[in-house]
C-alpha cells in the first residue's frame, strides 16, 4: 500500500460498501463522498466482503484494491473482522481521520474506538457519522438492546478526539441529546448521485403509476400505504410497485396479508433489490414516490424520485418537508390515517397539466438542493482541509 504523503489520509470504516448496495442510503453516501472528495483526500475504506444479506461480493478480499482511482478498498473477510485486525489496518495507514459509519456495529462502530483507547492514539481526530439511528424512530426499535449499548459506550463516544458528522440540524439536536450537549458537531448534508434526465411516463387518466425503493424493514412503514390501498374505492386503477432488499420477513408477512385484500382495480407487486445505478431508470417509469418512513437521516431515494421527476408522498420524518410548500409533493404529519387518504386522493385525481407541474417543481427541488448545498466546502470543514 502506497501512503500518499501529500494528502490527508482519511480512513473511513462502515460494514458495507460498493458493488454491496442492500444496506441502502448509508453506503450510496459514503460512496458518494468518496466519488466527490477522492482527488482533495486520501481515503482508505475498510468495510466486510459481504452484502446485507450475507451475499459474498465479487471482490478482491483481504488487501488493498483501487477503488475508481478516489480510494484504497480493504474488503475484509471474517479473519480481518475482529478487534485485531480491524485496529491493525487502521494503524497501517496511520491517518489523520478515522471517520465511522453507524453506531451499533462491533466491526466498524465499537473496534475502532476501542482502539482509539486501548492504542492510544490522541493525535487522531475520530468522526461518527451517526447515519441516523439517533432518531426518535430508529432507537424505538429494539429499543432496550440500544439503550443499553449506548449505555456502555458512551465513555468511547465522549472522547475529547471523537467528533460528530450531521446531516442537518435535527441530526445535530439528536447528537447532542444522546451524546452531550458539549459534543463537537459538524453539519453536512448527505451526498446525493448525480441527477439523471430520464423523461417520465405520461401522466394517464385511467392509471397511476406508484413506486417506493427502499429497505423491506418496519422502520420504512409500507404498511401504512398498503392500508390506505386497500380502503380505495376509486375506479382509476392503481399500479404499486415495491423495490428493496428484503430484510424483515415477519414485517413482510404482515404486507402480504394487506396485498391479499386488494380491491380489484389495485395491483401490488414486489420487485425485488435493486442496484444504485439502475434505480434512475426505474424511478422514470413512474408517477408518484411513496415513503411513509418513520424517520430518515436523508432519503436517497426521495432525492433520486425529485430528481427523476416524481412527485413524492412522503411522512414528515424526513429532512424533505419542504417538498409541500414547493409543491413538489405531500407530506403527511405523524403519519395521520385520514392525512394519508386525504394525500392520496388528491395525488390520484391531479390532471395531466397538474401533475406536470409537480414533475417540473420536483426537478427544481433536487436541482436547488445541490445548487445550495454547498457540499464540497462542508466536507472540508468536516474532514479538514
Amino acid at each position: 500500500m502506497d501512503l500518499n504523503e501529500t494528502k490527508k489520509r482519511i480512513v473511513i470504516l462502515y460494514d458495507y460498501f460498493t458493488p454491496a448496495f442492500k444496506a441502502g442510503g448509508p453506503v450510496q453516501s459514503i460512496t458518494n463522498m468518496v466519488r466527490l472528495l477522492g482527488d482533495r483526500y486520501e481515503f482508505y475504506v475498510v468495510t466486510t466482503n459481504r452484502d446485507l444479506d450475507g451475499t459474498i461480493l465479487t471482490v478482491d478480499a483481504d488487501r488493498w484494491v483501487d477503488f475508481e482511482g478516489k480510494a484504497s478498498v480493504f474488503y475484509a473477510s471474517p479473519k480481518y473482522q475482529s478487534f485485531g485486525g480491524v485496529t491493525r489496518l487502521v494503524r497501517e495507514v496511520k491517518p489523520q481521520v478515522v471517520y465511522i459509519n453507524g453506531l451499533f456495529s462491533l466491526f466498524a462502530t465499537v473496534y475502532p474506538l476501542a482502539g482509539n483507547v486501548l492504542h492510544g492514539m490522541r493525535q487522531t481526530r475520530y468522526i461518527v457519522a451517526p447515519r441516523g439511528m439517533f432518531q426518535q424512530g430508529a432507537l424505538a426499535l429494539k429499543a432496550t438492546k440500544k439503550r443499553v449499548f449506548l449505555s456502555l459506550m458512551k465513555p468511547f463516544l465522549r472522547r475529547p478526539n471523537v467528533a460528530w458528522h450531521a446531516t442537518d440540524l435535527q441530526e445535530q439536536q439528536d447528537i447532542r441529546r444522546h451524546v452531550g450537549s458539549r459534543a463537537q458537531v459538524t453539519i453536512a448534508g448527505n451526498v446525493p448521485a448525480v441527477l439523471n434526465n430520464n423523461p417520465t411516463p405520461l401522466f394517464r387518466k385511467d392509471e397511476l403509476r406508484v413506486v417506493t425503493v427502499a429497505l423491506v424493514v418496519r422502520m420504512k412503514n409500507h404498511i401504512t400505504f398498503l392500508n390506505v390501498l386497500k380502503d380505495y374505492k376509486g375506479e382509476k386503477r392503481v399500479i404499486y410497485d415495491i423495490y428493496g432488499p428484503l430484510r424483515d420477513h415477519e414485517y413482510w408477512q404482515e404486507c402480504l396479508r394487506l396485498i391479499e385484500r386488494m380491491p380489484p382495480n389495485v395491483t401490488v407487486n414486489y420487485k425485488g433489490a435493486v442496484e444504485p445505478q439502475k434505480v434512475a431508470g426505474i424511478l422514470s417509469q413512474y408517477h408518484c414516490f411513496v415513503l411513509p418512513t418513520f424517520g430518515e437521516n436523508f432519503g436517497h431515494s426521495i432525492f433520486e424520485a425529485l430528481a427523476a421527476g416524481l412527485p413524492v408522498l412522503i411522512s414528515d420524518k424526513t429532512p424533505w418537508n419542504h417538498v409541500q410548500d414547493l409543491q413538489a409533493g405531500w407530506v403527511v404529519p405523524d403519519n395521520n390515517r385520514m392525512d394519508w387518504h386525504k394525500a392520496f386522493k388528491e395525488a390520484i385525481t391531479l390532471t395531466p397539466q397538474q401533475w406536470q407541474e409537480m414533475s417540473e417543481n420536483a426537478r427544481f427541488v433536487a436541482r436547488n438542493y445541490l445548487k445550495e448545498a454547498g457540499l464540497e466546502g462542508k466536507y472540508q470543514r468536516l474532514l479538514g482541509r
